[in-house]
């Protein structure tokens, strides 16, 4: 099979999205429950601890003394907004697993019509869901690296953090510290994210295991930088996506029920095309691991029957 080039594994991801535009509002709207649950919990939490003081309008301006001012003498609440946060993150990766792995049937696929491609989801999903809970447990020793990494960054500027006194001598030091970090996490989120692939892919004939698979893969990974910098530029357009409605939302205050509303949909809407360039990565990965050379079959040799 010819080697796929960067531009063709994202024509291949957007050529994939948008002819499933239907299962791609799927996902969006379940992920949309599970971060509107989280968000109204955690405005709970907030009009609890600050309603009452004005500083906290100055820090939600972008006054980082006031934040800062805010945070110490609310410090109590950080708990509760830490386990809803958490809580989320949970549930939308056991929720993951299940989504992940019916868009993964349905680009590999291809079906027809509605019915058949809710059929290829729904059967894609629970035949994987189990192999990857096992394949993030072979994973979890990559991310705690990746989290150790950047905790020895950010250690290594806390006192410059700490005293910071305007955004840019905040961010500055803080972006460089997590650099290393980052890019493991980004290494070992791309072999899972190709091991999954494997997985969904092969079928249990060609199975070598969990693990056997996530260390082939990490090694196929190393011999492709394909992979990396595909998934990467992913991300890269992910922020940028979300710096530009940062800039854009700066210094523009919505007011009211009506700016509320607005505000609602405009977020929504740039959720929705972060997660679609999402997507549109995960079809590129999964045309690309289709190119993999097929495991080893274990041949079973049953003896001859004795006359």
């Amino acid at each position: 099979m010819a080697r796929l080039r960067l531009g063709e594994l994202f024509g291949i991801g957007f050529r994939s999205v948008s002819r499933y535009t239907g299962t791609v509002l799927s996902v969006f709207v379940v992920q949309s429950l599970v971060a509107l649950a989280a968000m109204l919990a955690m405005t709970v939490v907030l009009a609890n601890q600050f309603s009452h003081l004005p500083m906290f309008d100055e820090a939600v301006d972008g006054n980082l003394d006031a934040l800062f001012w805010c945070i110490w003498t609310g410090r109590m609440s950080l708990f509760p907004l830490l386990g809803i946060a958490l809580g989320a993150v949970l549930v939308w990766q056991l929720a993951s697993w299940f989504l992940v792995g019916g868009l993964i049937g349905v680009f590999s696929q291809k079906p027809e019509g509605r019915a058949d491609t809710a059929r290829t989801f729904g059967a894609h999903g629970a035949s994987t869901y189990l192999t990857y809970a096992r394949l993030f447990v072979c994973a979890l020793p990559g991310y705690a690296l990746s989290l150790i990494a950047l905790l020895i960054g950010v250690g290594a500027v806390f006192d410059r953090i700490k005293y910071a006194l305007t955004i840019p001598q905040l961010v500055g030091p803080l972006v460089l510290a997590m650099i290393p970090g980052v890019v493991l996490y980004h290494f070992f989120s791309t072999v899972t994210d190709y091991a999954r692939i494997e997985l969904s892919l092969r079928g249990e004939s060609h199975e070598p295991g969990v693990v056997k698979t996530y260390l082939r893969t990490l090694w196929w990974v190393l011999r492709r930088p394909l992979t990396l910098v595909h998934a990467g530029l992913g991300w890269v357009m992910f922020f940028l996506v979300s710096l530009a409605y940062m800039y854009l939302a700066h210094g523009h205050p919505m007011y009211g029920a009506e700016g509320a509303v607005t505000l609602f949909f405009v977020r929504q809407g740039v959720a929705l095309l972060r997660m679609a360039i999402h997507l549109v990565v995960l079809g590129g990965q999964v045309e690309l691991g289709r190119t993999r050379p097929l495991p080893p079959r274990k041949i079973e040799v049953k003896p001859e029957a004795k006359p």
